[in-house]
């Protein structure tokens, strides 16, 4: 975003929401306004809101206290002002995901130009509480929001939710692994196309006529490449047994006494369920993803020195907590 000529001729303000100072100097020093808090920290979130033309979220998809903060700042905005603001916020595939415990791969792919059978998954499900306020608030009139649903995010010098769990994996047990016979099926989308789909959100906001179904259908998918969590496994084997790093390229399926151990308590969703989507509204508005398989798969190196940093026993990770409050009811 900093990148682009808008900002840079002064005629577009960003100001970024950090937690810690730490942070906050480093952001600064790009020219950046700074807010330090958490999202906890309710009514601060709640008055930055009110002063924005768009709000873009990526802090966390399952914390609901803050998305409701910033909902109350942008209706408050609306009712003083009479200005509708833009709300993106980033949910994830998470949410369309089954109970396949690495079984089989699902038939099941959801699509975006109809958005009704996302609307049908219970808003205790993960990331659907947050995600059905905004559709709610958009449907009043009071906010213009967007839920942005990626699934596994890739990028090189970047590290996903899954790819490094399941990298420490490997290097604990020797060998790549995946849940059951890993046949469950994903998504993927490089990070950068799916700022850029952000992009195009942003600007058809701001474009005066904007085109963007919000509302009931405010669901925009964005998957650009399908894999399976075998696929996955055995292309971590191969990286990590080439490095030496491990005693044998082939992976292999945990054992159901290993999975809680090696992956964490909720691992059959995490890493062994379907999660299959389809792009449809961001295509119409002009998104060109620019990466597709090999990005994925060649993440995984980037990843692997990562994880070599960050030290190879830290937890998988995966927001646990936010899973055990969201699938209790699954």
């Amino acid at each position: 975003m900093l990148e682009r000529e808008d900002y840079q001729r002064g005629q577009v303000e960003i100001t970024c929401l950090v937690r810690g100072e730490d942070r906050a100097s480093l952001i600064r020093e790009l020219g950046v306004k700074v807010v330090v808090a958490d999202l906890a920290d309710v009514h601060i979130v709640e008055a930055a809101a009110a002063q924005a033309d768009i709000v873009i979220d990526t802090a966390n998809a399952d914390f609901p206290r803050g998305c409701t903060a910033v909902l109350a700042g942008l209706k408050a905005r609306h009712a003083q002002t009479g200005i509708t603001s833009v709300f993106i916020h980033s949910s994830g595939t998470g949410a369309l995901t089954d109970n396949a415990q690495g079984k089989f791969a699902s038939e099941k792919i959801y699509e975006d130009l109809d958005c009704a059978d996302i609307r049908a998954i219970p808003k205790t499900y993960v990331h659907r509480e947050s995600d059905s306020m905004i559709s709610e608030a958009s449907v009043e009139g009071c906010v213009r929001g967007y839920v942005v649903m990626p699934p596994l995010i890739c990028e090189s010098y970047r590290t996903s939710v899954q790819i490094p769990a399941l990298i420490r994996a490997a290097l604990k047990l020797g060998q790549a692994v995946h849940v059951g016979p890993g046949l469950p099926l994903w998504n993927g989308v490089h990070v950068q196309d799916l700022v850029d789909l952000y992009l195009v959100l942003a600007d058809d906001a701001l474009s005066g006529k904007p085109k963007a179904s919000t509302g009931l259908e405010c669901f925009y998918l964005c998957a650009t490449d399908t894999y399976s969590w075998k696929q996955l496994a055995n292309e971590i084997g191969r990286r990590l047994y080439a490095k030496g790093v491990i005693a044998t390229a082939e992976a292999r399926a945990l054992l159901p006494s290993e999975e809680e151990e090696v992956l964490g308590t909720w691992s059959g969703f995490a890493y062994g369920s379907n999660s299959r989507s389809k792009t449809g509204k961001a295509y119409a508005l002009g998104w060109k993803p620019k990466h597709h398989t090999t990005g994925l798969f060649d993440s995984i190196d980037e990843e692997y020195a990562a994880v070599l940093e960050e030290g190879e026993d830290e937890a998988p990770k995966v927001h646990i907590d936010e899973m055990n409050n969201a699938l209790a009811a699954v």
